[in-house]
């Protein structure tokens, strides 16, 4: 009997080993996160919180979140919104002007039908939200 201890505690030791290096050597996972706040989304940004819990609780380590007119906030380990203001039309052409853009190993967009012009963004994760 207690050869066969010894023998479980040595295999639990080695697989424990084994999961700590693969966690520490595992690349970081960062997400940027754009909310269209264009005047069509005033009629979806209820849903806009669900969406983002639903990114959150995907296995990603960092996430940034902003809209297409402002950075929200830089590299955190949750997705924190807070409501802005739902204002003028989507003008999605300096996003890449953002670092955190840049430094993603994904990009998602949350926006609404017609608000966006999203043939442009090949890379990115279009999340359509309907009224």
């Amino acid at each position: 009997m207690r050869p066969l201890l010894i023998f479980l505690a040595g295999v639990l030791l080695v697989f424990g080993a084994l999961a700590v290096v693969i966690s520490l050597s595992h690349d970081t996972s960062r997400v940027f996160v754009v909310v269209d706040s264009s005047f069509p989304m005033r009629e979806v940004w209820r849903l806009v919180p669900r969406e983002l819990d639903a990114i959150d609780e995907q296995s990603y380590s960092e996430y940034a979140l902003a809209t297409e007119k402002e950075l929200i906030h830089s590299w955190q380990d949750r997705l924190r919104f807070r409501d802005t203001p739902v204002y003028a039309p989507c003008d999605f052409s300096h996003i890449e002007d953002y670092a955190q853009a840049r430094e993603a190993a994904e990009r998602i967009l949350i926006t609404t039908p017609g608000s966006c012009a999203t043939d442009a963004l090949a890379d990115w994760t279009v999340i359509t939200l309907l009224p």
